[in-house]
């Protein structure tokens, strides 16, 4: 929608998921040249919200075989208490593509240092972009 979110989570800028990955195949309608890619993630280590562990993005023509692009790995560190935004980029060779798939590995079980130990974190994202 072209919104992104605040480190106030609360207004409902953001998508939430806990307890799994997030995953979404981005349709550009046309096959078109990439070079950057790009998703923005929050945490709020307490609230349960943790940056992914790493983000991988691929890009197909047919939406049937993708091909990996690259990683994103995370630099955030999880006992990072003040809320954090951060985009995972990815620049690339310049190559034609129609979908953009995002995969965002979950943090898992909250560590033991966490005030929610043993419950399960929170990937919080909004925009992917794409030039």
């Amino acid at each position: 929608d072209g919104i992104y979110g605040s480190e106030n989570w609360r207004k409902g800028e953001w998508q939430g998921y806990q307890s799994q990955d997030f995953e979404a195949v981005v349709d550009l309608q046309e096959a078109k040249s990439i070079s950057e890619i790009s998703s923005n993630y929050l945490q709020d280590s307490r609230s349960w919200i943790l940056m992914p562990t790493k983000v991988e993005y691929y890009i197909s023509t047919d939406n049937i075989t993708f091909t990996k692009v690259g990683t994103v790995e995370n630099t955030v560190e999880p006992k990072e208490y003040e809320t954090v935004i951060k985009p995972f980029e990815l620049k690339i060779d310049l190559q034609k593509a129609r979908f953009v798939k995002v995969i965002a590995t979950n943090y898992g079980k909250l560590p033991e240092w966490h005030q929610g130990f043993g419950g399960d974190a929170f990937i919080f994202v909004d925009e992917i972009t794409i030039d």
